[in-house]
């Protein structure tokens, strides 16, 4: 799986045992083939589909082909939907600065670097 961590892009390798479930997520505008995991962030969205019938025939193939349990999760996105990664009010409010010693929380977190592409030729010196 890819994801982007401060703005970095990360490749992480999570076993099949590590999900919980295969979720069919019905929402208005199609339905949603989800792989859940115990951390949101790392929850999949595999597959999206407009007709409810075919959504839940792959839903179940594919838990039967991973082994985990098929679930059907009826109802609006809620916002709380949407991977932990992409939220970011939990360092608005100040929870870190609560548990973190007092010159800890002092220090401020630093922003994402942005690099610049370095372009020219190589120069080989040889004797």
């Amino acid at each position: 799986m890819s994801r982007s961590v401060a703005g970095l892009a990360c490749r992480i390798r999570i076993p099949v045992r590590q999900f919980q479930a295969v979720a069919l997520m019905v929402r208005d505008s199609g339905h949603v083939i989800r792989l859940m995991h115990r951390d949101a962030g790392l929850t999949l969205d595999v597959e999206e589909f407009e007709s409810f019938a075919t959504a839940e025939e792959y839903g179940d193939r594919l838990a039967d082909f991973l082994g985990l349990p098929a679930v059907t999760v009826a109802g609006a996105p809620a916002e709380d939907d949407r991977p932990a990664a992409e939220c970011s009010e939990t360092r608005r409010n100040g929870g870190v600065k609560a548990r973190r010693p007092r010159f800890l929380a002092r220090r401020r977190s630093g922003s994402p670097l942005t690099f610049e592409k370095i372009e020219g030729r190589e120069i080989i010196a040889r004797h």
